[in-house]
């Protein structure tokens, strides 16, 4: 079978965006060779029915259960080797891209070439999305920020904005403290707890912060509402969540398995719903409420929610 490949044309097509934005978001870094081998009817069938079995049978870890704890340790581990290492999109990988054998693309699964292909084909897709609405603020603030990865894009295509990480891991200060040294850019990290709004204040958000979260939110689960209120009650000049969003997956065969996988994971519920009523009440403006058809083998994660608290 003939390989594809997931271009410039395929990456507009599942942003919204034009091909003419994905180039020029995707202007000064080479984009890897995202080839792909579709799977045969038969094969998929396979792969529904191992997904299947796993929801059902595998004792997976639930966002919220000792959070915290497994958070900090993970990204002391991140900390500890990056000591000493230049920082580079490679060295920031979060160690849950492990390199998915199948992928969804499209309502469908495929077969990628490259166990990279996952997280490549996300690394173009945040890039566009931050081309998309991260112009014109002064300073971006990313909530759960982990390694760092996305501020460290941000830094290399918004040289002038103040770039700030929250993570209750302490370590993670550590991390863009090397950051900020090896870029000699304006990058800082404050200690904050997303599922109770605590630790940093959150007093450097204005009107020209845009407040960021990616593959964080996630691990709220239903106990997103104070940080919700967080953000309210600071009201930043836009609000952008790149995460698994539930209520974008319909009502197919395909989407239900995604479904029922974000379920067991424990994986966020209700804020997409919550950003739409406080719109339509007047209390926020939506800016873009749009699902990205692309993933690892069990669920979308690149899906986009911007909105703007307006009190």
């Amino acid at each position: 079978m003939s390989d594809h490949i997931l271009d410039q044309t395929a990456l507009a097509a599942l942003t919204g965006r034009t091909v003419f934005e994905v180039e020029s978001a995707l202007k000064g870094w080479t984009l890897p060779s995202l080839s792909y081998r579709e799977v045969a009817t038969d094969e998929g069938r396979s792969i529904a029915a191992e997904v299947d079995r796993v929801i059902r049978e595998e004792p997976l870890r639930r966002s919220g259960d000792d959070d915290p704890a497994v958070w900090v340790r993970g990204w002391n581990e991140v900390a500890a080797r990056l000591r000493d290492q230049r920082l580079t999109e490679e060295t920031l990988r979060p160690q849950y891209f492990r390199g998915e054998p199948i992928c969804r693309y499209a309502d469908r699964y495929i077969r990628p070439t490259r166990p990279d292909f996952e997280y490549d084909v996300g690394l173009a897709l945040r890039r566009i999305h931050f081309d998309e609405f991260a112009g014109g603020y002064h300073s971006v603030v990313e909530f759960g920020c982990g390694t760092g990865i996305n501020l460290f894009l941000l830094a290399a295509r918004f040289p002038d904005v103040t770039l700030i990480g929250a993570d209750w891991a302490p370590a993670c200060t550590e991390i863009l403290s090397d950051m900020a040294r090896q870029t000699s850019r304006p990058i800082s990290g404050k200690v904050f707890n997303m599922l109770t709004a605590s630790g940093w204040d959150g007093e450097e958000i204005d009107g020209k912060t845009l407040c960021l979260t990616v593959h964080a939110m996630e691990q709220l689960g239903t106990k997103w509402k104070p940080f919700a209120d967080f953000l309210a009650a600071r009201r930043p000049g836009l609000c952008l969540h790149i995460e698994p969003i539930y209520e974008f997956y319909d009502a197919s065969p395909f989407d239900a398995l995604a479904q029922r996988y974000h379920v067991k994971r424990g994986y966020l519920l209700g804020f997409q719903p919550y950003v739409l009523d406080l719109c339509r009440a007047g209390r926020g403006e939506l800016v873009a409420s749009r699902r990205v058809r692309f993933g690892g083998l069990y669920h979308e994660a690149y899906s986009v929610l911007a909105w703007r608290p307006l009190g």
